[in-house]
């Protein structure tokens, strides 16, 4: 019988191989790798959430969960995000994804989270397992070059810079509770280019813009929207157009897109792409009034 186990560290060779094959090496994809893009995922400490089908000593199918917690204007979520579903293509269509998301959907419950996220180009197979489809409030554009802002924008060095960052984010509204080791973690991420506004000798704003092939465009930044927006000036110069997700709570940066004549138009997810969905397992907690102010945000997007 095909039954679910959770990954261990002798394991991860084995898992990070099938889910480059598919994630990665079929999408022509050679300088990344799902263990550096997802380090928080594959952290020791996370592997019980970390689920595999094995048969004849290979493994064939895997899926995951990855804990945030998610503060929303102060409201304190616990979340967990599905991630790299995946399955080897000779054991497809043999209900191994469904065993583990079965799974996978019972530790949810067991570990009292408040709700399940995920995205997806294949809703359907979700809705089946009691998930729905969910538009989050927001603004997608894409940055065309503006004048360069004044020189007061630097690279970042963690040695220099994560504690203000860190505390940065943690100032907005709408935020994921992270660790400062975490917090490093994210910003170190394959593929992300992180800036910093200094104003009096202090960074007073940063903005993450990421070429990795599962984040793209510019996906995190926190401080005033002012502050913001110079960052966002700078990395409109960075070649091509920028994808650019807004957050609800950041008007002002969507009133400056469109100034700018740029293209603004609703999400259609978090991601600013693919089918966003939910699972509801504390409807105490993340009622209809939180849940639309739900923003899963940047770094932490899976």
């Amino acid at each position: 019988m095909d039954s679910p186990r959770c990954v261990t560290s002798e394991d991860l060779p084995r898992v990070v191989t099938l889910l480059d094959d598919i994630f990665r090496r079929e999408k022509g994809v050679t300088d990344q790798t799902v263990f550096t893009d997802f380090p928080l995922l594959f952290a020791s400490d996370n592997l019980d959430h970390c689920r595999v089908i094995e048969r004849n000593g290979q493994i064939v199918s895997h899926a995951a969960v990855w804990p945030r917690t998610l503060v929303i204007e102060g409201m304190p979520l616990k979340a967990g995000i599905i991630v790299l579903v995946a399955t080897a293509h000779d054991h497809r269509r043999q209900g191994l994804a469904d065993a583990l998301m079965r799974d996978l959907q019972r530790t949810l419950a067991d570990e009292q989270f408040d709700l399940g996220i995920l995205w997806t180009g294949v809703p359907a197979f979700y809705e089946q397992l009691g998930w729905h489809v969910v538009t989050p409030r927001g603004w997608l554009t894409h940055t065309m070059p503006l004048p360069l802002p004044a020189n007061n924008i630097q690279a970042y060095d963690s040695d220099l810079h994560l504690d203000a960052l860190h505390h940065l984010h943690r100032q907005s509204g709408i935020h994921t509770q992270r660790s400062l080791a975490e917090t490093a973690a994210l910003l170190e991420l394959p593929g992300c280019r992180v800036t910093i506004l200094h104003s009096e000798n202090r960074p007073v704003a940063y903005l993450v813009d990421a070429d990795a092939v599962n984040k793209r465009g510019l996906i995190e930044y926190a401080g005033p929207p002012e502050r913001v927006w110079s960052l966002v000036a700078a990395a409109s110069n960075h070649g091509n157009e920028r994808p650019f997700l807004i957050f609800p709570t950041h008007e002002a940066l969507a009133r400056n897109a469109r100034h700018e004549g740029w293209p603004v138009t609703p999400l259609s997810s978090c991601k600013g792409f693919g089918a966003e969905m939910l699972l509801v397992l504390n409807p105490d907690i993340a009622t209809p009034e939180v849940l639309d102010r739900l923003f899963v945000w940047g770094l932490d997007q899976a």
